[in-house]
């Protein structure tokens, strides 16, 4: 009996605590050195005005507390600005700094009409600014080189790491816990490879062009740009890119009375967005892909060629240009490829790669599918 009373009292404490905490998670408040106020209604003034002021609505009445009278405050989606005093322009003020992430190292974001910048607090101690070029000229990298040489595990996400929230918040959460782990980057470049193109009879249409037509596959040199989109805080990116490359097909059917010739030849820039995901090794990073792929056939001609055998005569009809393909061709697209990196920021990479492409307008009778080998590198 004893026992049980003593657990529910236990849990009649936890409650106590952690209901509030739950609550000031989930709504606006504001706290001063002696008091929280929660579920109040606050003016979201944007950045520059959230580092002056916590703007609390009162009705139609806007109250605009000071940095010195409010020590925290925070909207219901998350964000919290915190009152801190740091060195501006030679100055020390007292502002509302954003809190971007809590740790042993923490980080903080300020903007005002003259500048932005990050700063950092480790424990307890002063709080440290990284602007993005200092006052010695010397830019945001270096410094956190210099800040984060207690942990060689993040040189590399110091060298990539972009000048904005999303990309700091990354670098100092890795940080904290001194993560090696490659860091996601915007990189781009160029590829080559060659292509294997196949034309295939539509299933929903019937083959009125040339009954039984079997086209040979064709092989061509593809060659193009690319660039990758990181999805930060994830192993994850957009990647797309623009190639360039021609194919020739061509195919025959004759009886006794009819030789009929298909000549299709075409120059193509295919462009795929995809979706994909990089092993987080280090050196060798397998990864794939998928999405979907868009072709447009700047060149496309399709020329029939007839021909008929009457008394051991042959007579040529005129050769008839009719389109069998669409401009423009819509599919899907999957890859598997590795990644090897030369450096922290260059690799070279292989891919093969398959896609399916079928005409936008449903008169046109084909689809062309593709195998393709590529390697390149990035700049």
């Amino acid at each position: 009996m004893h026992t049980s009373e003593t657990m529910r009292y236990i849990y009649f404490l936890l409650v106590i605590i952690i209901w509030p905490l739950t609550f000031l998670g989930q709504s606006n408040y504001y706290t001063t050195d002696s008091v929280s106020y929660v579920g109040v209604e606050l003016k979201d003034g944007g950045a520059k005005d959230n580092s002056q002021f916590c703007q609390v609505m009162k009705g139609s009445e806007i109250i605009r507390y000071t940095p010195y009278e409010v020590v925290e405050y925070g909207f219901n989606d998350g964000r919290i600005y915190v009152s801190k005093e740091v060195q501006l322009n030679g100055k020390t003020k007292r502002v509302f700094l954003e809190q971007l992430y809590l740790g042993n190292v923490s980080l903080y974001f300020y903007k005002d009409n003259e500048k932005k910048s990050f700063f950092l607090q480790k424990d307890s101690c002063s709080l440290i600014e990284i602007p993005k070029i200092n006052e010695n000229g010397t830019n945001y990298t270096e410094q956190l080189l210099s800040l984060t040489d207690d942990c060689s595990n993040v040189v590399d996400a110091c060298r990539l790491v972009d000048y904005n929230k999303i990309s700091f918040v990354e670098l100092i959460s890795r940080y904290n816990r001194c993560e090696l782990k490659p860091f996601q980057f915007l990189n781009y470049g160029l590829f080559i490879g060659i292509t294997q193109s196949k034309l295939k009879l539509n299933s929903e249409t019937s083959d009125d062009v040339i009954p039984g037509s079997v086209f040979k596959n064709s092989n061509s040199f593809y060659a193009g740009l690319f660039i990758d989109f990181p999805l930060i805080s994830t192993d994850f990116s957009v990647f797309t890119s623009l190639g360039l490359y021609k194919s020739s097909f061509s195919t025959n059917a004759m009886d006794s009375s009819i030789d009929v010739d298909l000549l299709i030849n075409q120059t193509t820039f295919k462009v795929p967005i995809v979706i994909k995901y990089t092993l987080p090794l280090l050196k060798f990073r397998p990864y794939l892909n998928f999405g979907f792929n868009y072709s447009y056939n700047f060149k496309n001609e399709s020329i029939i060629y007839k021909a008929s055998v009457n008394d051991n005569v042959i007579q040529y009809e005129t050769p008839i240009r009719k389109e069998l393909i669409s401009d423009n061709q819509f599919g899907y697209v999957c890859g598997l490829g590795l990644q090897y990196y030369l450096n922290y920021k260059r690799f070279l990479f292989m891919e093969i790669r398959y896609d399916n492409s079928y005409s936008v307008k449903t008169q046109n009778k084909f689809v062309k599918p593709s195998f393709d080998i590529l390697t390149g590198i990035n700049f």
